[in-house]
């Protein structure tokens, strides 16, 4: 989605997530979910939940932003609560995708630049790099096990220890190397070996966000769900696009009835008895301009929904990347600012 730092790198993939044809069936069944077995009896850390406040205050106290990579983005949230009218409780990054080397040397620079901030953070881990060679197989019979200590490591060290992490986020679909449907069977057992590891680590209380972005993709996503003991909270990353020209009210409508929706993502977290979270969301348009772009509807409805979700938190993707800008807090959408301030702001 964005561009690259010395801290960060990670792939356009926006743009795919943004091809995505919606002409399809609103009507949907929920399939049960894939059993998992191994590793069982892993300790899961306690999930913090903010306790005894109205489901929109909640929603605006769980609020973070997707500002940049890295350093870069850590100094533009230092000016978003003056915008904001109060201070943002989480903010998201990601590590490198370039080579093992590089997502472990990412975690240590980006902990030296979130860790000062004070806010709880998220964090994309890649399971593979894109180098060649790296695969899910090898990633399940332990291979990249010292990969992930190393990472680990590094953000104990540096003080995000309690950290979320995103493993191989928006898995469902073809634009990661390690997308689930080139062997679901060997990414699922990867998922719990890589938990298994971090959570080995000596002062680490990391929690786990298992997150497909919208929609089925290439494989039903519950197929690859790894198990109750290795997964915190449910996410999803869901942005406002369309493919075919819409009005607001009828993207909304796809966006919450679609399979593998906002609906099936609420359900099955309930299932799970795991709070949701939407580790990236956002209003805007392409460079082809396709987008719901100034789009007051969708953040009202979006705080709607999350108002009435049993909410982990919700990071809003405030960026100008080059494939989709769904930046509010320049001015350039005063429409949907509007209503995103008056949903999440101080003065509310």
């Amino acid at each position: 989605m964005h561009d690259t730092s010395p801290s960060t790198t990670v792939a356009l993939r926006r743009r795919q997530l943004l091809r995505l044809p919606l002409a399809v069936p609103l009507a949907w069944a929920l399939p049960p979910a894939l059993g998992v077995a191994g590793l069982a009896g892993l300790r899961r850390p306690a999930m913090a939940q903010p306790a005894g406040l109205p489901s929109a205050e909640r929603a605006a106290q769980t609020l973070g932003f997707y500002m940049g990579p890295g350093c870069n983005g850590t100094v533009r949230l230092n000016k978003q609560a003056a915008w904001l009218g109060r201070a943002a409780q989480w903010h998201a990054d990601f590590l490198a995708q370039d080579s093992w080397t590089e997502l472990v040397k990412a975690a240590t620079r980006g902990a030296q630049c979130w860790q000062p901030t004070g806010l709880a953070t998220t964090i994309g881990v890649p399971m593979l790099p894109r180098q060649a060679g790296a695969d899910l197989a090898s990633g399940a019979r332990g291979d990249y096990d010292t990969h992930f200590v190393q990472v680990a490591q590094a953000l104990v060290r540096n003080g995000l220890g309690n950290a979320v992490l995103r493993i191989g986020w928006e898995f469902n679909h073809d634009w990661f190397a390690w997308r689930a449907d080139r062997d679901p069977v060997a990414w699922t057992a990867f998922w719990r070996r890589i938990v298994a590891t971090m959570r080995g680590v000596p002062g680490a209380g990391f929690r786990f966000d298992w997150c497909p972005a919208w929609g089925t993709g290439k494989l039903a996503p519950e197929r690859v769900y790894p198990g109750d003991d290795v997964v915190d909270m449910i996410g999803m990353d869901i942005y406002n696009t369309t493919w075919n020209p819409t009005t607001p009210e009828q993207r909304w409508l796809v966006k919450r009835d679609q399979p593998h929706g906002l609906v099936w993502h609420r359900t099955f977290a309930a299932q799970h008895g795991k709070p949701v979270s939407f580790p990236e969301w956002g209003t805007g348009m392409r460079p082809d301009g396709r987008g719901g772009g100034d789009d007051a509807y969708f953040i009202q409805q979006m705080a709607a929904w999350l108002a009435g979700s049993e909410l982990a938190y919700h990071i809003y993707w405030d960026y100008k990347a080059p494939d989709f800008n769904a930046r509010l807090s320049d001015g350039s959408k005063p429409a949907a600012e509007a209503a995103f301030l008056a949903a999440f702001g101080g003065t509310r």
